[in-house]
């Protein structure tokens, strides 16, 4: 049986979690709730069997500085303990990140920077990256909390749902490592429309335009993938049946 170590314990890690399971993959969640700190802990010793390092790990800033020292130094210890262990590295990361028209938004440039460094360092490398997951818009009120009221920033995207996702994390766990995989959802519609069919009691959605380069590339749609990356999941209708 595979046996994966999957660093970091939010929704995500979780999802790839009951992913991994279901294929009967075994499959450990390794983060600071679990007394694993990817930035100071040697992967090594933590899951020193691992055949398979799923580097979920997330720290929500939209400073360049903080996300570009947090996910460099994370997936440099993870890229190291990958190579010594042998291990398939596969990196969770977002669509078009690395478009230069986005680069102004800090966590994206934390992302590419991440990215590269998986690249450069890691010997057994997958990075599958996703559009934007449906839990996003509730991510979102939540980070732009005032009071009552919350902000919904003005874009256009393909959201997909992050069991979807986490599906496609297993499938790669399962396989060898191939460069790089993507996977969209399969609607376009604003960030406000999905906001808006998404029960949030007690918070008031804004809709507001970022007057930024980057939130410029965002209301013209820079997130939506082009046509060559597979769809997968549930359409939002069917999506929230079930949440």
């Amino acid at each position: 049986m595979t046996k994966i170590a999957i660093v970091g314990g939010g929704i995500s890690g979780q999802a790839i979690q009951r992913a991994c399971q279901a294929r009967g993959l075994e499959a450990g969640l390794f983060s600071r709730s679990t007394g694993f700190d990817v930035l100071h802990d040697d992967a090594r010793t933590a899951f020193p069997d691992a055949e398979v390092i799923i580097d979920a790990a997330a720290h929500f800033t939209t400073s360049q500085r903080v996300a570009t020292d947090f996910f460099t130094l994370a997936t440099s210890r993870l890229a190291a303990a990958s190579n010594a262990l042998g291990a398939h590295h596969i990196l969770l990361s977002i669509v078009n990140c690395d478009l230069p028209q986005v680069q102004g938004y800090g966590y994206f440039a934390g992302k590419v920077a991440q990215e590269r460094v998986a690249r450069a360092e890691s010997e057994r490398l997958t990075i599958v990256r996703s559009t934007q997951w449906f839990d996003f818009a509730g991510q979102t009120l939540q980070r732009m909390k005032f009071g009552p009221f919350a902000i919904v920033p003005s874009m256009r995207t393909q959201p997909i749902a992050l069991d979807a996702v986490a599906a496609v994390i297993a499938d790669t766990a399962a396989g060898e490592p191939s460069q790089l995989r993507e996977v969209a959802g399969p609607e376009v519609m604003t960030l406000w429309e999905l906001t808006k069919q998404i029960p949030h009691p007690g918070i008031i959605p804004i809709p507001l335009a970022i007057p930024t380069g980057y939130g410029k590339a965002f209301r013209k749609g820079a997130l939506v993938p082009d046509d060559t990356v597979p769809v997968a999941g549930p359409t939002l209708a069917e999506w929230l049946k079930t949440h």
